[in-house]
């Protein structure tokens, strides 16, 4: 049987504040930079700090012990799967998105190598609807669901939803990146549990998918977003030269405003000499 590890640590509110929970956590060496809440008719009774995705936890081995730790402190443990790789394998092409409802439908590219070589085969795919919808790969940015996800020999149709009406700014501010064209990819995190090695990089030819991500860089230079479907239902074509000239417009901004942030301390500086 495989070792259990702490998945994550619970505090009962009732005697510990968030702060006190995060300084007893950095005390003895368990991660805290994020922290979860257990509620209860509305009311918070847990501050929980994890220290691995629970996805990565077996199924059947989770156990909770409270009898090593202070009153008020018990950890939750499991036999930890190999964690998903954090690369970027395969790469969706969205093909349109319903800009009222928030629904993303696309498929992913014919297979080929991506920018390290690796290919991914769809049919090789395990899944179970509905799975996360993140921002950047980023496990604490959840922005929807994907609802639907069907396999075939030249890739795997997907349909997502980003929330609606969440009070969330970073939902809101996704969704406005995704219209304006500055997130254009879709990429999928996964576990691989087939792979064997090529002269270009690796063939995977079974993994299990954890989560569909938005993304600006995506791991297939030729994955975009072809269309969006407005509120006329009319299709307003968005080519690689505009997503490139709005990036460009951005990154544009950003240098103009750091160099008056510059000029402005040169200038300060100036004045205390």
């Amino acid at each position: 049987m495989a070792d259990l590890q702490i998945q994550a640590v619970w505090f009962d509110a009732n005697q510990f504040t968030e702060s006190q929970a995060v300084a007893w956590a950095q005390s003895n060496n368990f991660k805290s930079e994020t922290v979860r809440f257990r509620e209860d008719d509305g009311l918070i009774t847990h501050f929980i700090l994890p220290q691995f995705d629970p996805r990565e936890g077996v199924d059947g081995s989770w156990k909770t012990a409270a009898e090593t730790f202070p009153d008020g402190v018990s950890a939750s443990l499991c036999e930890r799967r190999e964690p998903m790789s954090e690369k970027l394998y395969s790469t969706f092409e969205v093909k349109s998105f319903d800009q009222e409802e928030r629904v993303i439908r696309g498929i992913a590219s014919t297979p080929e190598p991506d920018r390290e070589g690796d290919v991914v085969l769809p049919k090789g795919a395990t899944f179970t609807v509905p799975f996360p919808l993140l921002a950047q790969h980023d496990h604490n940015q959840p922005v929807g669901m994907v609802t639907r996800a069907e396999v075939a020999d030249d890739g795997i149709f997907i349909e997502a939803s980003i929330a609606k009406d969440s009070g969330l700014s970073y939902v809101e501010r996704t969704w406005r990146q995704v219209k304006a064209g500055l997130l254009r990819g879709l990429s999928i995190g996964f576990r691989a549990t087939k792979s064997k090695a090529t002269a270009s990089g690796r063939l995977f030819e079974a993994f299990e998918i954890l989560e569909l991500s938005l993304v600006s860089i995506p791991a297939n230079a030729g994955a975009g977003i072809a269309s969006v479907k407005q509120y006329s239902d009319e299709i307003v074509e968005v080519d690689e030269e505009q997503l490139l000239e709005l990036e460009a417009r951005s990154l544009d901004a950003k240098d103009r405003a750091a160099a008056a942030i510059a000029k402005a301390n040169q200038t300060l500086n100036q004045k205390d000499d």
